[in-house]
């Protein structure tokens, strides 16, 4: 008897999940350079990064425009996105409290 758990993936590791989700092959590894980590995590401690899938036929510099605005993550003006191209995003916010009311709102 089929219990309907063959197409559920609990417990897939990272690397099953990479391989399920084909990025494609213009996807780079990001290279950290050896740093006082500790200094690193304070001075981006209010940033998000992040990647947009499906670019084709959207604007990035549009996006990071539109989702600061009121209707969407109303945080506009305490927040500055920048376009770090190929896809990535970064948005450093002025305050702890803003990043979390965004992050609250994810998918």
């Amino acid at each position: 008897m089929n219990n309907g758990s063959d197409n559920v993936h609990q417990g897939a590791s990272s690397s099953q999940t990479r391989r399920r989700l084909d990025l494609g092959e213009e996807e780079e590894l990001i290279q950290i350079p050896n740093c006082d980590m500790g200094r690193a995590a304070e001075k981006f401690k209010n940033t998000l990064i992040g990647r947009m899938f499906h670019k084709e036929g959207r604007s990035m510099d549009a996006i990071i425009g539109m989702l600061p605005k009121p209707k969407i993550w109303d945080v506009e003006g305490r927040v500055h996105g920048i376009n770090l191209r190929n896809g990535q995003f970064q948005f450093n916010f002025d305050n702890e409290e803003d990043m979390a009311k965004v992050l609250r709102k994810r998918p």
